[in-house]
């Protein structure tokens, strides 16, 4: 409770949640079911695609994959809403729900419970079911949920003139572009750091590739911090302009590297040879109800596995079309700049 202009953000995280202010809105009953959260169109940037705006009722946040570019708490939530500074909306989500309507609040959500508008619930394939529109027992949230946090530092040092670019066709711009660089110190010693960006744009970790074959073999080709899920992230993905041009879907960073040097700069990777629930989000929040999505994995069992996911998981509501490069290389990043504009025309 606020006394003398103080509040508390952590109390209101806490006992205010995402369906509480959606339904203040009038918002919560234009949810809809989707994967593991509940999307609709974004109420903030008045959008039109149902699947740009994205809600967690478990982890109590949101996301817009549209042109908000971000997410957050409740807090976050109604200062875009309202277009205030985050204390302010503070102050109005303390005044709305725990001020002297809390009481009220928390009899109106436990009648709500009754006529099966509580909390969500998943069915049996984990998939979030809207409530009232299942009669399934509520499950507990998963221990141990996945979250990228960012990080709150950056790896400085970088030596992005290492041999190793040169040695593998990738051009100092490119090197700038994306952030990279050979690091001397630390977990990625001896490797190329990657920079990782979530889809809203921060850093949310380093990923260290082998500079050797027998590096390779040894260590790994990868390495990664612990903490880290890249099944969350599209690489990529944060900072692609709203286009109707296709946006090309590979395996690898190198791969993504080899296109924007070759002028095509709407690629992307899903960083291996899987597609998962929230890269899939991700992708149809973006491109919208049929956008455009060409798959250009590795020519291997892995990426032919990786394609039929890929069309299941999307195919519904993208137009998708895989590319044949094989006649000219088994790798997107063995194709020359020209031969990777030709394929795409």
């Amino acid at each position: 409770m606020a006394k003398n202009g103080w509040v508390s953000y952590a109390e209101i995280k806490e006992k205010v949640t995402m369906q509480m202010v959606l339904e203040k809105y009038g918002l919560w009953d234009k949810m809809k079911p989707g994967g593991k959260n509940l999307t609709s169109v974004c109420p903030i940037h008045k959008g039109s695609n149902p699947r740009q705006f994205s809600v967690n009722p478990e982890k109590n946040i949101w996301n817009c994959f549209g042109n908000c570019q971000g997410g957050g708490n409740v807090i976050d939530f109604v200062a875009k809403m309202e277009g205030v500074e985050l204390r302010e909306a503070a102050f109005i989500l303390q005044k709305r729900f725990l001020g002297s309507g809390q009481a009220q609040a928390s009899k109106e959500a436990k009648k709500d419970r009754g006529k099966g508008r509580g909390k969500a619930k998943k069915a049996p394939d984990g998939h979030l079911v809207k409530p009232g529109q299942e009669t399934l027992e509520p499950q507990r949230p998963e221990e141990g949920e996945k979250e990228n946090k960012p990080l709150t530092f950056q790896l400085q040092n970088l030596d992005p003139g290492h041999a190793w670019f040169s040695e593998q066709g990738i051009e100092p711009e490119t090197v700038k572009h994306f952030g990279l660089g050979f690091c001397s110190k630390g977990m990625m010693k001896g490797r190329i750091a990657i920079p990782i960006l979530d889809h809203s744009g921060q850093l949310v970790a380093y990923c260290g590739r082998a500079i050797t074959d027998d590096q390779a073999e040894e260590e790994g080709k990868y390495k990664q911090p612990p903490d880290f899920y890249k099944s969350l992230v599209v690489y990529n993905l944060f900072g692609q302009e709203k286009s109707p041009k296709p946006l090309v879907l590979v395996e690898s960073y190198k791969s993504v590297w080899k296109f924007h040097q070759a002028g095509v700069k709407r690629v992307c990777a899903l960083q291996g040879a899987s597609i998962s629930d929230e890269q899939v989000e991700a992708l149809i929040g973006f491109l919208g109800h049929r956008g455009k999505a060409l798959f250009m994995f590795d020519v291997d069992e892995s990426g032919e596995k990786c394609t039929a996911a890929c069309f299941r998981a999307i195919g519904s509501e993208l137009w998708c079309r895989a590319v044949d490069y094989s006649a000219f290389g088994k790798k997107p990043h063995h194709l020359d700049p020209e031969k990777i504009k030709e394929i795409l025309q």
